[in-house]
């Protein structure tokens, strides 16, 4: 049976009991009993297993070869648990029975959301909650659209395309950069726009005085950005030193090009642009899961060796060995 215990505080705790074993998670660890004479209490049932969730690697539900049930608990590292016995990557099975076979996916499923939820990554980032829209007689104002303008080199052209910036952006995106620039095909024809980075996308406005175009690309698509300057001209074999600095984009298939009105705006627009890349990539996502594949070589290599030595006999070098194996991940 399966049971729920609303008074743990946090996590609730959810308990498999079978005729062989008690399985119980909550609170961040997983612990397994050996049922003792009542079967009722933790002090009845032998300690089997006691660990943190964030030491496990995975818990499978498993048909054997006989037909039964199992649950097997892999542990991230093979360190001696409990009473001193190395796990050696050996999973521990819990025998179930055939009509706790619902139950026992259910607590396997919760156990690995839990192993995937403690291997998410946070970067540090500054608070980027986008500020309330205040509207004045000029029209919408945002703290942080402000903040980036006075950061501009030069407002250049289209001042009023700056005035109205804050108008075009969302509550949930926060304005990281602005800059007026050159945009250059196939983006643009050689004419003067604002670019403006926010935490979810890149935004392009025409400032010319011919037909006015807004652009925009969502930052998940762009893969990196970087700041450098024209090539190298030569006229009369004198080398123009006067380069003008560019901002280059890429989204894996398309090379965007801007030309900045300085090099601190097209640096500041590059490193704007590889944060938000950053933090849309990689923020919340799983990090690699210990152990690594090289990692797991080594314990392969080293259990060979044992083996070859007469450490290990054929037996435990098969279980072992698959411990191993199946330690990969994707097996």
């Amino acid at each position: 049976m399966i049971a729920y215990d609303p008074s743990a505080g946090g996590m609730d705790i959810v308990e498999l009991r079978t005729p062989t074993a008690i399985v119980r998670h909550g609170e961040g660890r997983l612990v397994v009993l050996r049922p003792g004479a009542d079967s009722e209490t933790e002090t009845d049932g032998e300690r089997v297993l006691d660990v943190a969730v964030t030491d496990l690697l995975e818990v499978r539900l498993s048909r054997r070869a006989d037909d039964a049930v199992v649950i097997e608990i892999y542990l991230r590292y093979p360190t001696p648990v409990l009473v001193g016995v190395p796990a050696d990557r050996t999973p521990l099975p819990v025998l179930i029975a055939e009509h706790d076979v619902p139950a026992a996916a259910g607590i396997v499923s919760r156990i690995n959301d839990q192993i995937l939820a403690a291997q998410r990554i946070d970067i540090a980032a500054p608070e980027l909650k986008a500020p309330p829209t205040e509207w004045t007689d000029s029209g919408p104002v945002r703290a942080d659209v402000e903040r980036a303008v006075r950061r501009m080199s030069a407002a250049g052209r289209g001042e009023s395309t700056v005035a109205d910036l804050a108008g075009y952006l969302t509550g949930d995106e926060y304005v990281l950069e602005t800059a007026s620039v050159v945009a250059h095909p196939p983006v643009g024809d050689d004419d003067p726009c604002l670019l403006t980075v926010t935490t979810a996308r890149l935004l392009l406005v025409s400032l010319g005085a011919g037909e006015a175009y807004a652009h925009e690309l969502p930052i998940p698509v762009i893969m990196r950005a970087r700041a450098t300057e024209e090539t190298v001209s030569v006229v009369e074999d004198i080398r123009v030193r006067n380069r003008r600095p560019l901002v280059e984009i890429h989204d894996g298939n398309t090379a965007m090009c801007f030309t900045a009105l300085d090099r601190a705006d097209s640096e500041r627009l590059a490193c704007a642009i590889n944060f938000a890349v950053r933090l849309v990539a990689v923020n919340g996502a799983a990090g690699p899961a210990d152990p690594s594949v090289a990692h797991l070589y080594s314990e392969w290599e080293l259990l060979v060796e044992r083996h070859s030595l007469g450490m290990v006999d054929d037996t435990q070098f098969q279980r072992y060995g698959r411990g191993i194996l199946r330690s990969l991940p994707g097996i």
